[in-house]
């Protein structure tokens, strides 16, 4: 099949298709999936091990976050926390940034809807508030 061919009938744009080709970018499990089917390949055969060490599932949670998540994270607000509890926990900024998108993605949401910002901002205030010092 030609690229063309697999972005087609993945029903995914061929850039995108050409991006995660060429190792670029990171695919949702979504689009791996879509690509699997198109190309008659079962999702772990798509995947295989390639050589490489295995996947960390948290990686994987956070190449998929919520949209409205991503662009909370990039808010003064979030930004600051991270800060401030790294500060406290003499942690790196980007590990504790890591550590919580992945306790937010994988926190219980409202059962319809994409969460909003304040949803989000009422989250990391639990979380800030778990993780402040004693």
């Amino acid at each position: 099949m030609t690229l063309a061919e697999v972005a087609e009938s993945a029903d995914l744009s061929l850039p995108y298709v050409s991006n995660l080709e060429r190792g670029r970018g990171n695919p949702t499990i979504d689009a791996l999936s879509a690509i699997a089917k198109a190309l008659d390949l079962t999702l772990s055969d798509l995947i295989g091990d390639g050589g490489a060490t295995e996947v960390d599932p948290l990686e994987l949670l956070l190449a998929d976050l919520p949209k409205s998540l991503e662009t909370f994270s990039r808010s003064g607000n979030f930004l600051s926390v991270v800060a401030r509890l790294a500060s406290q926990h003499g942690e790196d900024e980007s590990e504790m940034r890591r550590r919580l998108l992945v306790g937010m993605a994988s926190a219980p949401r409202r059962s319809s809807g994409e969460p909003t910002s304040d949803d989000w901002r009422r989250l990391l205030d639990v979380y800030r508030v778990i993780l402040a010092p004693e």
